[in-house]
């Protein structure tokens, strides 16, 4: 299914009609977060520096000074498989103890695992590269790709799947002293699988609302997987802005979660599905509420040229007046020449909002 068909049908489904189709499992549909009290304010920066071969201890001392300054609570960097097998050769241990010493959480990213999660880098995962077999596959018979750098989506009704995330959440979270986790921007909800493994499950191929109800199995699984081996995990969850508000309730309802919510640019959309913080973190906002989450939102600065970076500006004060939980932003977002300017635009902005 195309995501432009996607986004004018699957907004009519409801919830309740996403749950239909998908054995029972130890997080049933109908359960529901139950409210809980006000969730702590964080802010998190995004921060890529983690892929880099060339650590250099004092960059990474001044960046997180840089961020603990403003008040950030962590950093999330992206975890690739491939950080995964070469352990200490990656020199993250060195980003960690640049994170304490500032006393800065950090907080992983899954990258492109099993091409169920955006991240960094937009590389193929390992698994999803070396496992065709295990491949969602559109009716033509050819495969998901949620965007090709990053490799094929994997059919999430694939009982391997779930094993392989456990077994690499249990290898990343024994390697190094994590905070928490962000699930970003599910690949799984705009997707019809015309697999092997979704007939073998549905008797037939899964459709968009089969997908949803998927995804809050699989992700209640891995987290409760991952609390299972670190309860104090703070785990947080974001989707496409412009999604319709099926897939929002649908990711809301995915146990254990603390945080939901979306990420986009922040400058009012000037059509409908654009993917834009304005608008529809009103919307996040209630699927938030009705389950006891903290809301959630990431100011969307990668690849962005200077005009952007001045609209960007001209409406984040607007934006963070909002209500809001956890705000994520980006530390010097990749391919802008006018990354300084931008940084030094959003530190005051940053700043205020936190210590407010």
């Amino acid at each position: 299914m195309k995501r432009r068909d996607f986004l004018k049908t699957a907004g009519l489904a409801t919830a309740a009609g996403a749950f239909a189709s998908v054995p029972p499992n130890g997080f049933s549909a109908e359960s529901t977060t139950p409210p809980t009290a006000h969730k702590p304010k964080r802010m998190t920066a995004y921060y890529f520096m983690g892929q880099d071969l060339c650590l250099v201890r004092r960059h990474l001392r001044a960046d997180m000074e840089w961020m603990k300054a403003i008040g950030t609570d962590a950093v999330a960097i992206g975890i690739h498989e491939f950080q995964l097998n070469y352990g200490r050769a990656m020199q993250l241990d060195i980003l960690f103890e640049e994170a304490r010493r500032a006393g800065v959480g950090v907080f992983a990213i899954p990258s492109r695992w099993g091409g169920l999660v955006a991240g960094w880098p937009p590389a193929a995962g390992q698994f999803a590269a070396t496992h065709p077999e295990a491949w969602a596959l559109n009716a033509n018979g050819n495969p998901h790709f949620a965007v090709f750098c990053g490799g094929n989506v994997c059919s999430i009704f694939n009982p391997e799947l779930l094993t392989f995330f456990q077994e690499t959440l249990s290898n990343m979270l024994s390697q190094w002293p994590l905070d928490g986790i962000v699930w970003d921007e599910l690949k799984t909800l705009d997707i019809e699988d015309y697999s092997a493994h979704a007939v073998r499950v549905l008797g037939r191929p899964a459709k968009v609302a089969d997908q949803f109800q998927a995804t809050i199995k699989f992700f209640s699984q891995a987290n409760q997987f991952a609390r299972g081996k670190k309860p104090e995990l703070v785990i947080s969850n974001f989707i496409y802005a412009h999604l319709p508000d099926a897939a929002m309730q649908s990711c809301a309802s995915i146990q254990g979660l603390d945080y939901f919510g979306i990420d986009g640019r922040c400058w009012p959309g000037s059509q409908p599905a654009e993917k834009v913080l304005f608008g529809n973190m009103d919307r996040a906002r209630k699927v938030c509420a009705a389950r006891g989450l903290g809301s959630l939102a990431l100011v969307e600065t990668q690849f962005m040229g200077a005009a952007d970076a001045r609209r960007t500006l001209e409406h984040l004060p607007a934006f963070l007046e909002q209500p809001l939980d956890h705000l994520l932003y980006y530390y010097h977002g990749t391919s802008r020449n006018d990354e300084d300017v931008c940084m030094d635009g959003m530190r005051p902005l940053l700043e205020k909002w936190r210590k407010n």
